[in-house]
């Protein structure tokens, strides 16, 4: 089960080469406001890729970077989000926990901070704060999923707005500055990213604990039967999803310099299409770190390209709804492909 996606790495690649292609084409599409003429497209540079310098054009290197930055906070939280659906359950509340976990986050660094930009000791704190907090969320959500036997998707549904309850009352509404540094915003997205991705690929791939959260998923009542302790597992599956939310409120603030009860609206929807569209089934039991950050990286691409072709936001929430219904319609054939194949 564990090599199952290994499967989906060549398609996936594909579908992140093509999605990569298309952005650069759309960015050097100028329709000149007659979008539904083609007869008045044209075609200029490919801002997406490359840019202008010097009567030459050269790599846009700084906006490849910067899709790795967007694609941080995503990936992160895919990463937590699929040791849930692993063991075939949801989690709508990391969104919310990203909130409460940035309000904290850049609570305890300002009353570390006597002034100006806080330093590398002072952001320790402050993540150490941001984890616990994202700890204490995930694990109740498996707590009240395991032990009170509600569905995950209901309890996570509630905790999503008592969260975001909460991220209110911390932050006192207002949305506090924090000043961060350059250094610090180039090198928490992508350094947090990473480690994210390494220590659950690992763990999934190289532990006992790991093998069991994917016979959970597979099989809940056989891994019953045999002495697993199943509750325990899937406690542990959303507390890493809590975890995985209070690093990402580190990063959200690096990217914006703020905390905010606002932050992360929307945030678990894009976690899950990036988990989804990774290869990871929503029933459970297969699926791979590796295939959510592709997935990650998909989302990503395609958002930066949007951006750089001055796609119109409206229009953007009605692509990004669309790779939502593809991911979804692509994890039912896969279902229904693995059913054929028992019978």
């Amino acid at each position: 089960m564990m090599t199952s996606g290994l499967r989906h790495y060549r398609h996936l690649l594909l579908a992140l080469l093509g999605v990569y292609a298309a952005m650069i084409l759309l960015s050097a599409l100028d329709t000149q406001g007659q979008p539904l003429d083609p007869t008045k497209w044209r075609l200029g540079i490919p801002q997406f890729l490359v840019i202008e310098r010097d009567d030459a054009w050269v790599f846009n290197d700084t906006n490849q970077i910067n899709i790795l930055k967007q694609a941080a906070i995503n990936l992160t939280l895919g990463v937590g989000m699929t040791f849930v659906i692993l063991t075939g359950g949801i989690d709508l509340s990391v969104g919310s926990a990203v909130a409460l976990c940035n309000v904290v986050f850049v609570a305890v660094v300002q009353s570390c901070r006597p002034s100006g930009p806080p330093t590398w000791g002072m952001v320790s704190v402050g993540l150490a704060a941001s984890l616990a907090v994202g700890l204490a969320c995930g694990a109740g959500n498996g707590w009240l999923s395991v032990r009170l036997r509600i569905p995950s998707f209901i309890v996570t549904l509630a905790t999503l707005l008592v969260i975001r309850g909460l991220a209110y009352w911390v932050s006192g509404g207002e949305t506090e500055l924090l000043a961060c540094t350059p250094t610090m915003a180039s090198v928490i997205p992508i350094l947090v990213a990473i480690v994210a991705v390494a220590a659950g690929g690992l763990f999934l791939a190289t532990t006992v604990a790991g093998r069991r959260v994917y016979a959970v998923g597979g099989n809940l009542l056989a891994c019953e039967y045999s002495g697993v302790r199943t509750g325990r597992v899937r406690i542990m599956c959303f507390a890493f999803s809590g975890l995985c939310a209070g690093l990402a409120g580190m990063i959200y603030w690096s990217r914006v310099a703020t905390g905010s009860y606002t932050a992360g609206e929307g945030f678990e929807l894009y976690a899950i299409a990036a988990v989804v569209l990774g290869g990871t089934r929503l029933a459970g039991g297969e699926g791979s770190v590796v295939g959510t950050l592709i997935g990650a990286l998909i989302m990503a691409v395609l958002a930066n390209g949007l951006n750089t072709a001055n796609v119109h936001e409206s229009t953007q929430k009605i692509i990004v709804g669309c790779v939502l219904v593809v991911a979804a319609y692509i994890d039912s054939r896969r279902s229904q492909g693995t059913t054929a194949v028992a019978m």
